[in-house]
């Protein structure tokens, strides 16, 4: 073999490595058995050390397993449009907030904690339109 060749192979399995490795924090299947709360830790863990999509599976897992219960519902959902503006993904933060606003809207005051209604507004006015 070639000193040439086997530069590009080498760096061929290099690109194909880290691509593999990039992947591989993304959490194929999320256990039953972890509790709400323990989802949002996870996906808050993964959100700090810059793990985007690791954090979206976690906050998605929440958002689907626990429809029944709206607090936890909302938070997550708030996570999810957190994490898009963070990645500068307005278009799909926006329809997230709007969706707890509309929440908002339709429950008895003091049904849910209005720190997230608060924390949606103000992320929808640093949307830029």
């Amino acid at each position: 073999m070639t000193m040439k060749r086997f530069l590009q192979t080498s760096a061929l399995a290099f690109i194909l490595f880290s691509m593999l490795s990039a992947c591989s924090t993304v959490p194929k299947e999320i256990s039953e058995d972890f509790t709400a709360q323990e989802l949002i830790q996870k996906g808050q863990d993964a959100f700090e050390s810059g793990r985007y999509k690791e954090s979206l599976a976690y906050y998605t897992a929440v958002t689907e397993r626990y429809t029944d219960s709206l607090p936890v519902y909302v938070e997550a959902s708030y996570e999810i449009g957190h994490l898009y503006m963070k990645q500068k993904k307005y278009n799909l933060a926006e329809p997230i907030f709007l969706d707890i606003l509309s929440i908002y809207d339709r429950i008895t005051p003091g049904d849910l904690p209005s720190a997230y209604l608060k924390l949606a507004q103000l992320e929808l006015k640093k949307i830029p339109h």
